[in-house]
This record gives C-alpha cells, structure tokens and sequence, in this order.
C-alpha cells in the first residue's frame, strides 16, 4: 500500500479539514486515504467540527445555485453573456470572483482550497460558471422584471402608510414590497413582484381589479383581502367580501371572508381558515403567523435584514413556523426562530445566507 501525504498546501488542521471536505464530496476514499481520513480525526477532538464546517462551506454554494436556478427558470429569466451587471451599480464580480476561489469553487489559482482537485471533476463540470452567472444574475433579476410603480421602503414604519390608487382602491405595503400597476378599459391590474400587499377595493363591477401572483391571479370588485409573494410562495387572506383565484383561463376557487390559500414552491394549492381581523396583521407591526414555510417567512424577514437571501439546507426537511413577530425587532424575530428549531447560518457570497440543522 503506498503511504498517503497530503499535499504541500496542508499547512494545518483546518486546510486539512478543507482538502477531506472536498474529497469526500468528489469520490469515495481509497485504502490509503481512509487510513489518513481516521488517523486525522482521531488526533484532536476538534477535527470533526473543523471537517464539519469545511464540508458546510463547500455545499453551501451550490445548494444557493440550486435553489436559484429553479427560481430563475419559473420566472423565465433570460441569460446569456452580458446580459448582467451595470457599471454604476457596485456589484463586485471579481470579488464575487475571489470568494468562489477561496471557497474552492473555481478551478486554478493560488486561492484554492488546499489540495483541491480539477474543477472538471464528475458532477461539477461547469459549477464555476454557473455561480457566477447565477449570483450576477441574481443581482440583475429586477431588470427582467416590470419597473415597478409602487416600492415600500425597507423600514417597519411603512406597514402603516396607505397609498389611494386612481381608482379609489387604498393599499398597504410590506417592507420591501414592490408592485406594478396596470389599468385598461376591462381590468384593473396589478402585479407583485415581490412582497406583501392589503387592498381596500374601490367597487366596479364592469371593471374587476386583478392582482397577479406568479402563476396565480386574484380578482374581485369591492373586496377587502392581502396578497403575497415571498420566497416563490403565494398567499391569499380575505377579510372581506369575495376574492376568486384563478391560472390563467382556469378558474380554481372562490375565497370568502375568513379563508386563506397558499401555493408553495411545488406548485401545489393549499386553504386554511382564518379570523379576518388577523388578515394582515402586519399593518399593526406584527406578523401574526401560523404553520407559514419557514422560507417565506424569512423572505419577509429580508428587507429588514440587510437584504440578505435566505436559502434552506434542503437536507434539513421542510419546516412550518407558527407565532407573532415584531416588525420593529427583525434580528430577535430571526434569532428566536433559528434558536426554536434548532437551526444554525453560514454566510456565504452574494448575500447569501445558508440556513440548516446544528
């Protein structure tokens, strides 16, 4: 059996942490390498931890790509080369560029993990590539989409601020909220690109008002009800009158006063009771939840977290949040669920926050 070293860029515990984390995500161990692999273990305690966070690091970025990609190809988000970044707008893609190095995403470069293998390895081919475009595409997302009309700040204080739309129609925002408008002759249209909206329907019956959720649209003459889109989940509460959802030509069900429907990131329909006064709850400062998908639910929590992109560990199952949060306190509100559900984070590039089991 020949003897296993480690390459010459092993200059400690922690690089060594870092070459088994990629060796063991490339291939299964030969003889002399798992010999190497239990010996280092068992020389400190600690190693385990350290191979544990190397191999948390080493994922992260690609369950982010993931996750992403599946959010770009729903939205039909047009790629191709030069199509991202603005010279004006700050986005550091050779820093971008410099962290994926280090993280040993990218092939080549003094600035890879030690010992790292060829990018070109089974199962990442291209990943270098495809984070790179994925992240500045991601920064870029919004130019693909409609300007918006309406934009909430990213303060708690904006919940509280109506705005009077040309019809007569009174709407509140979410944090973050971002809606564009869209009134012909049949219909009244609005489109949320992102976030969280309550509307007070002006009545007129020879013109519905139709607001669009991805996929989904909720239409009603002179109604009461909130709508949203966080995280690529939908949800529709009525606190008054009749909201009737629909897919395109397809109608799919009519909502009262006090029911609530949701769509997740699968595309399956989902309804629940509600009390109407809880029906946007947040318009007083708070988000009153109940069994919300924790993804959503960060994605409210965003705006008002520094903007930063929640993505969950797919690994760590699907999680549903019940509770009441304060819109003034969104670190305590993150903290307490992390802390609940026994959830730990790892900063990663781009904003990203990468969110699993401890």
């Amino acid at each position: 059996m020949t003897d296993f070293r480690y390459p010459e860029d092993c200059q400690n515990n922690d690089d060594i942490a870092d070459f088994w984390a990629i060796r063991l995500d490339a291939d299964t161990l030969d003889p002399a390498e798992e010999v190497a692999f239990e010996s280092w273990q068992a020389a400190d305690p600690e190693n385990t931890n350290r191979l544990n966070h190397a191999r948390q690091v080493w994922n992260s970025m690609e369950i982010a790509a993931s996750d992403r990609a599946r959010n770009l190809n729903r939205a039909n988000v047009p790629g191709g080369e030069g199509t991202y970044g603005n010279d004006d707008g700050g986005f550091d893609v050779e820093g971008v560029r410099r962290d994926l190095e280090r993280l040993g995403a990218l092939e080549g470069g003094s600035g890879r993990l030690p010992g790292m293998r060829s990018a070109k390895r089974r199962a990442r081919p291209v990943l270098a590539g495809v984070i790179i475009l994925l992240l500045v595409g991601l920064w870029g997302y919004s130019a693909f989409q409609p300007d918006p009309d309406l934009v909430a700040a990213n303060t708690p204080g904006v919940v509280s601020k109506s705005h009077e739309l040309s019809d007569g129609s009174r709407i509140w925002m979410e944090p973050g909220t971002r809606v564009s408008l869209s009134y012909g002759e049949q219909y009244r249209d609005l489109t949320v690109l992102e976030g969280g909206v309550f509307i007070d329907v002006a009545k007129d019956t020879t013109r519905p008002l139709r607001i669009h959720l991805n996929k989904l649209t909720a239409t009603a003459v002179g109604t009461a009800f909130s709508a949203s889109k966080w995280g690529g989940h939908v949800r529709v509460e009525v606190s008054e009158g009749i909201v009737d959802l629909g897919k395109r030509d397809a109608g799919l069900a009519r909502l009262q006063a006090g029911q609530t429907s949701w769509q997740d990131n699968d595309g399956d329909l989902h309804f629940g009771a509600i009390v109407p006064a809880r029906v946007a709850a947040w318009r007083a400062g708070r988000w009153v939840i109940n069994d919300m998908p924790i993804d959503e639910l960060f994605a409210r929590m965003s705006p008002l977290l520094d903007g930063n992109t929640f993505v969950r560990d797919p690994r760590m199952g699907d999680i549903t949040v019940s509770g009441s949060f304060d819109l003034a306190k969104p670190e305590r509100a993150y903290e307490a669920v992390l802390a609940a559900y026994n959830l730990t984070e790892n900063a990663v590039p781009g904003g990203f926050r990468i969110i699993s089991r401890k």
